[in-house]
């Protein structure tokens, strides 16, 4: 999706959540709460976890929604 396009608030959340839910997770992340993690693949490989286990799609909509609800831009509101 190019940025040069101005989007609506619906396909902003949608491309965030899409992007979040597909976003390679980096080499060092830690998963709390006693989750654990250990694997034989490198961080390279198409193998490594991607997005999330914590959210589904729906959730991370509604997390993104829930962000950017505070930004004045997002609610008309004036700075």
């Amino acid at each position: 999706m190019t940025m040069n396009k101005r989007m609506t608030m619906d396909e902003l959340i949608k491309h965030m959540t899409d992007r979040f839910l597909g976003w390679k997770l980096p080499e060092d992340f830690a998963p709390d709460a006693g989750i654990k993690f250990s694997t034989t693949f490198p961080p390279s490989s198409p193998a490594w976890p991607i997005g999330t286990n914590l959210f589904t799609a729906d959730q991370a909509k509604q997390m993104f929604e829930h962000c950017l609800g505070a930004a004045p831009q997002a609610t008309g509101e004036k700075p």
